[in-house]
């Protein structure tokens, strides 16, 4: 059979593998997009359906605490069924968007498993047995990522990992979750908030190690309130997952690189090869871009990096990307969301620093939402004024980030940060707030 030829095959129809597509094909190249499941984690598993199930679990919250607001609503009851249901629908929706909108920008999509054949040759095997063979110049790999499960806790019936514990057929009475990383504080938000009893197993020494130690402090004080216990230094034992209805495995992500074809030809991603080119693999026309390469587990980096490398194959500027100023948001009940160094990190690094903090509580619109939990905590230079980082813990944190995300990835120091006005009341105030006792 005679191979269809494009200019580049993406493989994987994740953030990153659609966001190189569209770029590509909107720039006049002939574009085919190979992927078993368009939307990729994101869509299907991650990003998307938590945020769905999270949002219910919100509500629960809200519903709550409605009498505070002279509001009289009886107890919030889950229509399990109906949550899912609603899940479905707008991944559904989402990836018939994402469709049309590769289809329009002229994007060709083959639905099935890729796999390299040669150096420039990808093979499709889609629905019924159908074989279609690609050929092209430029091949971008986009295979994404899987959930780790530790051995000593295999998956299991009762040890499920992120996909199977969306589709339960009733919320389980208890669940342990093993690991206190963004997954883990995130699922066990939602259960708690579900009725469910809830235990994390953290083999550091506090929930979400990557963030500011402050943040970690303030998320467990919320979360003992709330019921859910923590187990932390290792405290867990493998044989007493028996004692749990449900166990989440929350272990963290591993690239997802074999059963394409790669090391038939010899193709090496991400950490496995000496380059400071982070897209880039050790053939010139391979590029590795999202999770498979190993650097940045996000949606939003993959976007980008699928963007760089579109525009690096047309020939154009690439757009700046530094790793250390990339925003981190844990859709947590409150959020966290944060961006820069950690006071941690400026000690390691022998950086001269000031901080300054302030709280929820001080803030009007969080008042009026009833929204007390939380703070703003920033770093900057001691000497120049730079902002260094800024960590939120609290409602709406994953959106105000943004401003945040902005002053650090243009060097502001305070004084420029301060320029920047802010409507009134809003919960980002906390921000300016924070500013105005520097």
């Amino acid at each position: 059979m005679e191979a269809l030829k494009f200019d580049v095959i993406v493989l994987g129809g994740g953030p990153g593998g659609t966001a190189a597509a569209k770029t590509l094909a909107l720039g006049g190249k002939s574009v085919a997009v190979v992927s078993d499941e368009l939307g990729g984690e994101c869509v299907n598993y991650g990003c998307i359906p938590t945020k769905i199930f999270l949002r219910t679990a919100e509500l629960v919250e809200k519903f709550a605490a409605a009498a505070e607001f002279g509001v009289e609503v009886g107890e919030a009851k889950i229509n399990w069924e109906k949550v899912k249901e609603r899940k479905n629908k707008i991944t559904e929706k989402l990836r018939k968007n994402l469709t049309w909108s590769l289809e329009k920008a002229g994007v060709k999509i083959f639905a099935g498993r890729g796999e390299f054949v040669d150096a420039n040759t990808i093979s499709v095997t889609a629905a019924a047995g159908v074989v279609h063979t690609l050929s092209a110049k430029n091949i971008i790999v986009a295979t994404g990522s899987k959930a780790i499960f530790l051995p000593s806790i295999p998956k299991t019936e009762n040890v499920l990992g992120t996909h199977e514990i969306l589709d339960l057929a009733e919320i389980p009475k208890t669940l342990l979750i093993i690991g206190g990383g963004v997954t883990g504080v995130e699922f066990a938000s939602m259960f708690a908030a579900f009725g469910t009893k809830v235990t994390i197993a953290e083999y550091g020494s506090r929930l979400l190690m990557r963030a500011d130690s402050e943040i970690s402090v303030e998320l467990e004080r919320i979360f003992a309130r709330k019921g859910i216990e923590i187990l932390k230094n290792n405290s867990f034992k493998p044989e007493d997952i028996g004692n749990y209805e449900k166990v989440l495995s929350a272990t963290g992500r591993q690239a997802v690189v074999a059963g394409f074809g790669l090391e038939k030809i010899g193709v090496k991603v991400g950490r496995y090869i000496e380059t400071n080119d982070l897209m880039a693999t050790n053939l010139p026309h391979i590029f590795a871009i999202g999770d498979c390469a190993g650097k940045s587990m996000l949606a939003y980096t993959a976007e980008r990096e699928g963007t760089n490398v579109a525009l690096q194959i047309m020939g154009k500027k690439t757009i700046a990307l530094d790793y250390e100023k990339i925003p981190s948001a844990v859709f947590s009940l409150p959020e966290i969301a944060f961006c820069g160094l950690t006071e941690e990190e400026a000690k390691k690094r022998g950086v001269e620093y000031v901080t300054v903090k302030s709280v929820y509580s001080g803030n009007s619109k969080s008042l009026i939402l009833n929204s007390r939990d939380g703070f703003v905590k920033i770093l900057a230079n001691k000497s120049s004024g730079e902002i260094l980082g800024i960590h939120i813990i609290g409602e709406k944190a994953s959106e105000i980030i943004a401003e945040a995300s902005l002053a650090i990835s243009k060097n502001m120091t305070i004084s420029d940060l301060k320029q920047n006005l802010h409507c009134h009341p809003v919960i980002s105030e906390v921000i300016k707030e924070a500013l105005d006792q520097m």
